[in-house]
């Protein structure tokens, strides 16, 4: 094999049309901060559109895939926000501050699994991904923010959630996804 299908594709696997949503993201979250009127309105906002940016960055690049590998991506995108979306909705609309069903913990899991058989069977295709890392990042999201939102500090839980869910499920994920494709490419 040539020395390019053993380097790692960091540069063209992370789109740079996918990731200034996030920055954009996490600048409004931290610039909100300063102004104490905005805080719990910016919590709100940034706790129901983080979970969408996360999933959409994940499934954009199948758009143009391969029907099967298309509907398996969007198929879990689909699952990962219905859920997310439920989980933040209830904190910032119904102030439940519950962690999720085990149930549910179990679909998101089986979800990541997902994620990562749609990123190995993109790679072998020529595609490079990142679904892995944006779809763990929208599940650790998922896990952490209904169970450890505080009524009183939105914002502030928002902000943990989405620093936890970055490092922890995105780097995770980011991890798990090229471990994954450089295995099958072997």
């Amino acid at each position: 094999m040539s020395r390019a299908s053993h380097e790692s594709s960091m540069s063209d696997g992370l789109p740079r049309l996918r990731l200034p949503p996030l920055l954009l993201s996490l600048a409004l979250l931290i610039g909100g901060s300063r102004f104490d009127a905005l805080r719990p309105v910016e919590g709100r906002v940034i706790a129901l559109v983080l979970p969408v940016i996360a999933v959409l960055s994940g499934v954009g690049p199948f758009r143009e895939t391969l029907p099967a590998l298309r509907n398996a991506a969007f198929l879990v995108g689909a699952v990962v926000l219905v859920l997310t979306e439920l989980g933040a909705y209830g904190v910032v609309f119904n102030d439940q501050s519950v962690a999720l069903p085990m149930s549910e913990l179990l679909i998101l899991g089986v979800c990541v699994l997902g994620a990562l058989l749609c990123e190995v069977a993109a790679a072998q295709r020529g595609l490079r991904t990142r679904i892995t890392a944006w779809i763990a990042l929208a599940v650790v999201f998922a896990c952490y923010f209904p169970g450890h939102a505080a009524e009183k500090n939105l914002f502030g839980s928002v902000f943990a959630a989405f620093l936890v869910s970055l490092f922890v499920g995105g780097g995770g994920g980011l991890f798990l996804g090229e471990f994954a494709v450089r295995k099958a490419r072997a």
